[in-house]
C-alpha cells in the first residue's frame, strides 16, 4: 500500500490509495478520443455516473438531483445544476484513455507525457447518495529533481438558469452554495419552490503539482447536494475529514459489488452480447437508489426514458419525465433481480396519489387516474406541443396496476399491500377503470371510448384501444384478487365490466385489432401494441391469434420506430418456434440504438429522440429474460420454459438471483437441458413453495438443483395460495 499527500487547498493529509484492479473487458467501455461532434464533445453519446439521487454525463455542464424540477405544469424539467466535475488538463498528451468501468460505477480518465501520468475517476457514491467524487492521481514519469505544474482549465459555474443560487461561504475547505427553484410546478400540490444545497471542494484553478522529490500525489474533489442542509454538510464531512478517500473508494466498490451479486445475468460464449447486457443494466441501475447505503431514505422520483442524467430542457429527453415506459418497459427485469428497487418505483406513484385522484375527478371520473407525464408533483406535465397524451393516453393508469401486479406476483409482499398503501393503489386504479368503461346496449358489452392506445400515431383518439381493455380489465381483476388481504371489495359492476370489455377482433384474419375500425392492410403503427396482449400482459387466447397478431403487425411497424417496440416480436417470435425470425428482431432491437464506445442507447436508429434510452435498455432486457429464458411470472406462479434456443454465439445462458416469494433461484440454459439451483432464501419473509412438470411434484428447498430437457414446462408456485 502506497503513501501520497492530499492536498485541498492550504491542507495537507495524508492519505492511502487503492488500486482499481483491471475489471473482465465485459465490464469496461475504453476509448483513446471522446465522441466528437464537430469541434466539440458529443455529449449525446458520453456516458453517465448515477446513484439514483445525482447523476451527471461525464464532461457536462450539468448535475441532476431525483425530484428536482423546475418550471410550471408542462414546462417542468429537471433542473440544472452547474457541474464542480468539469475541469479539463491542460497538457499535450502523448497518449489518452477513457474508460467507463461498469462493474464499480466509475469513470476513468488517463492521460499521459514524458513527465507524468494523470489518473482522475469519477463516481457517485452509493455509501452517500449525496456525494460525487473525482480523484485525481498524479504519478511522475521524469526524474525527480524537477518541480512538474500540470495547469488546469477551470470554469467555476455558478449560476443556473434554473435556481437562484448564492455563494454563503468560501473557504479553503470548501465553497456552500444555496439556492431554489425558479418556479413552481403546480400551486395546488407544491407549496414552494424547492432548496438546494451544494458543498463543494474549491476547485484546482492553480493546477496541480508534484514537487521536486514527489513522485506520486493524489488529490480529492468532493461535491455534497441535497435539499436538507445538515444532510449535505454531513457527508461532505464524512468524505473530506472523518473518512480516508481509499476507503470512499473501496465502499462505493464494494457496494456495487453487493449489486451485482444480488443479480446478474452470464453469457457463456458471446463477450459482445455480454458486453450489452452488462452496460444495460448499468444505466438502469445508475438511475436507481443503492440497494445499500448509510444516506438517510429519501422518496424515490420515478425513472424517465432518458436515465437521471438528463432532461434539463422542456423538450429534452423528455425533461426527465416519467412515462409509461417507467413500469411497462424498465420495471419487470429490475422486479426480478431486485425487488426493493422496484418497490422504490411503486412508490413513487403511491406517494403522488394526492394527484391522481384530483387529475381523475378532473376529467369526471373516481379514482386515481395517472398522468401521461409526470415529475415532482404528479400532476400532468405533458407540454404543450402534445395534447393528445394528455387527454387520451390513459392507459398508463392500467400500465401502474399491472406492474404492482407482478410485484406481489413476485413477492407476495402483505406489509406493502397493507401498510404502505399498495392496496391503496390497486384499488384506487381498479375504481378509475370502474368509471370509466360504458355499456353499449347494442353490444350488450362496456366500452372505453376517446383513447390514444401505446400506438401514439393513432391520432387524435380511437374507441376501444384492445390494449387499453385489456390492462383496465386485468387492473379490476387484480383488486379482486387481493381483496381477501385489504378487505377492499370490489363491486359487482367492476366485475362485470373486467368480463365484458369489448375486443375489437377480425374474425376473417383471426387477428386483434388496434383498435375499433382499425384497417389491417393500410395502417402504419409506430411502436409495440397489440402485440402486448400476449406479452407481457399474457391475455387468454388462441395460439392462432397470438401469431396472426405477431404476422400482421410487426411489417406495419414503422422502421424509425423507439428501440423497445423489437423485443417484443422477438418475444414472440420465439414463442412460436420461429428462431431466426425472433434472433432477427432481437439483434434488431439493440444493435441500431447501441452507439460507441461507451454503449449508449438512442431512443431511434437514426439517433434522435432521447437519450441514454433506457426504455430501450428495458426492452432489451425483457427479450433475454422472456424471450431466450423462457420465463413468465403470473400472479399464483412462476413459470420456466427455455426453448434451447440462443442468440448469436452464445452456448449458456446463467440468471443469478432470481428473486420469487422469498427464495433466490439461478437458472442456467443451454441447448439441451436448463437447471434450477435454490441458492438461499429470506428467512424473514418465505413460504414454502412446491414446483411441478408434468405428473412430477416436489417441495422446493434451499440447494435443490433441478434439471429439465429443455421445452420443459416447470412450475413453482405457493404451497398456500395468497388467498385460500
Amino acid at each position: 500500500m502506497l503513501f501520497f499527500l492530499l492536498i485541498i487547498p492550504s491542507i495537507f493529509i495524508l492519505v492511502r490509495t487503492v488500486s482499481i484492479e483491471e475489471s473482465n473487458s465485459t465490464t469496461t467501455f475504453s476509448t483513446d478520443k471522446l465522441p466528437m461532434n464537430g469541434p466539440f464533445l458529443d455529449f449525446r453519446l458520453l456516458p453517465y455516473i448515477g446513484n439514483g439521487h445525482l447523476a451527471t454525463v461525464v464532461y457536462s455542464d450539468f448535475i441532476y438531483m431525483n425530484g428536482l424540477y423546475n418550471g410550471e405544469n408542462g414546462t417542468s424539467h429537471r433542473a440544472r445544476i452547474p457541474s464542480t466535475l468539469n475541469w479539463k488538463f491542460k497538457i499535450k498528451s502523448r497518449s489518452s484513455l477513457y474508460t467507463l468501468n461498469v462493474s464499480s460505477g466509475i469513470f476513468i480518465e488517463s492521460l499521459e507525457n514524458d513527465e507524468v501520468r494523470i489518473e482522475r475517476r469519477f463516481f457517485a457514491s452509493q455509501e452517500y447518495t449525496e456525494l460525487l467524487v473525482a480523484h485525481v492521481l498524479l504519478i511522475r514519469k521524469a526524474p525527480t529533481g524537477r518541480k512538474i505544474v500540470v495547469p488546469v482549465k477551470v470554469h467555476e459555474h455558478i449560476t443556473s438558469i434554473d435556481i437562484n443560487l448564492t455563494v454563503v461561504t468560501r473557504n479553503p475547505q470548501y465553497v456552500l452554495l444555496s439556492g431554489k427553484t425558479r418556479e413552481i410546478e403546480n400551486h395546488q400540490f407544491q407549496a414552494e419552490t424547492l432548496p438546494i444545497f451544494v458543498y463543494y471542494t474549491p476547485l484546482p484553478i492553480k493546477g496541480f503539482e508534484l514537487d521536486q522529490e514527489e513522485t506520486n500525489r493524489t488529490y480529492l474533489f468532493v461535491t455534497s447536494i441535497d435539499n436538507n442542509q445538515s444532510i449535505a454538510k454531513q457527508s461532505f464531512d464524512y468524505a473530506t475529514i472523518d473518512q480516508q478517500p481509499d476507503d470512499i473508494l473501496s465502499s462505493h466498490i464494494s457496494r456495487w459489488n453487493d449489486v451485482w451479486s444480488n443479480g446478474h445475468i452470464d453469457i457463456e460464449g458471446d463477450n459482445q452480447l455480454q458486453r450489452q447486457i452488462n452496460s444495460a443494466f448499468y444505466y438502469i441501475l445508475s438511475s436507481l437508489p443503492p440497494l445499500s447505503t448509510k444516506s438517510e431514505s429519501k422518496q424515490f422520483y420515478g425513472l424517465s426514458p432518458g436515465t437521471l442524467s438528463r432532461g434539463g430542457r422542456s423538450g429534452e429527453d423528455y425533461g426527465g419525465h416519467s412515462f409509461w415506459d417507467t413500469e411497462t418497459w424498465m420495471f419487470p427485469p429490475v422486479l426480478l433481480f431486485y425487488p426493493t428497487l422496484a418497490k422504490e418505483i411503486l412508490s413513487y406513484r403511491i406517494a403522488l396519489r394526492d394527484s391522481a385522484a384530483y387529475n381523475a375527478r378532473l376529467f369526471g371520473y373516481e379514482g386515481w387516474r395517472f398522468p401521461w407525464e409526470s415529475a415532482r408533483t404528479g400532476v400532468d406535465v405533458t407540454p404543450a406541443c402534445c395534447p393528445e397524451g394528455r387527454l387520451y393516453e390513459i392507459h398508463i393508469t392500467g400500465d401502474i396496476a399491472f406492474a404492482a401486479r407482478q410485484y406481489i406476483s413476485a413477492t407476495n409482499d402483505q406489509d406493502w399491500l397493507l401498510n404502505e398503501l399498495g392496496g391503496e393503489l390497486i384499488y384506487e386504479t381498479a375504481r378509475f377503470w370502474g368509471s370509466r368503461a360504458i355499456y353499449n346496449n347494442e353490444r350488450k358489452q362496456y366500452e372505453i371510448l376517446a383513447v390514444l392506445p401505446p400506438d401514439e400515431d393513432a391520432l387524435p383518439f380511437k374507441n376501444n384501444s384492445v390494449y387499453t381493455n385489456a390492462i383496465a380489465s386485468l387492473s379490476i381483476q387484480l383488486a379482486n384478487y387481493v381483496s381477501c388481504t385489504t378487505n377492499r371489495t370490489v363491486p359487482p359492476k367492476w366485475l362485470d365490466i373486467a368480463s365484458n370489455l369489448y375486443f375489437p377482433f377480425d374474425n376473417s384474419t383471426k387477428t386483434y385489432l388496434e383498435y375499433e375500425g382499425f384497417n389491417l392492410k393500410h395502417t402504419t403503427i409506430k411502436q409495440a401494441d397489440v402485440v402486448l396482449l400476449g406479452f407481457p400482459l399474457m391475455w387468454p387466447m388462441s395460439d392462432e391469434a397470438r401469431q396472426n397478431d405477431l404476422l400482421a403487425y410487426e411489417p406495419l411497424t414503422r422502421a424509425d420506430g423507439p428501440a423497445m417496440t423489437w423485443s417484443m416480436y422477438s418475444i414472440g417470435f420465439t414463442e412460436l418456434g420461429d428462431f431466426d425470425k425472433a434472433d432477427q428482431l432481437f439483434r434488431r432491437s439493440y444493435e441500431s440504438y447501441v452507439r460507441s464506445p461507451f454503449n449508449v442507447w438512442t431512443e431511434t436508429q437514426s439517433g434522435i429522440g432521447a437519450v441514454n434510452f433506457i426504455t430501450g435498455v428495458g426492452g432489451f432486457l425483457q427479450a433475454i429474460l422472456f424471450g431466450y429464458g423462457g420465463i413468465r411470472l403470473k400472479l399464483d406462479q412462476l413459470e420456466f420454459k427455455p426453448y434451447g434456443h440462443l442468440p448469436d454465439q452464445a452456448t449458456k445462458f446463467i440468471f443469478h438471483g432470481i428473486k420469487y416469494q422469498g427464495f433466490v433461484l439461478d437458472l442456467t440454459i443451454d441447448n439441451k437441458i436448463y437447471e434450477i439451483f435454490v441458492s438461499s432464501k429470506n428467512n424473514n419473509n418465505y413460504i414454502t413453495l412446491v414446483y411441478e412438470y408434468g405428473e412430477h411434484r416436489g417441495l422446493l428447498k434451499v440447494n435443490d438443483r433441478l434439471s429439465f430437457p429443455i421445452g420443459t414446462h416447470l412450475i413453482i408456485r405457493r404451497s398456500v395460495a395468497l388467498c385460500p
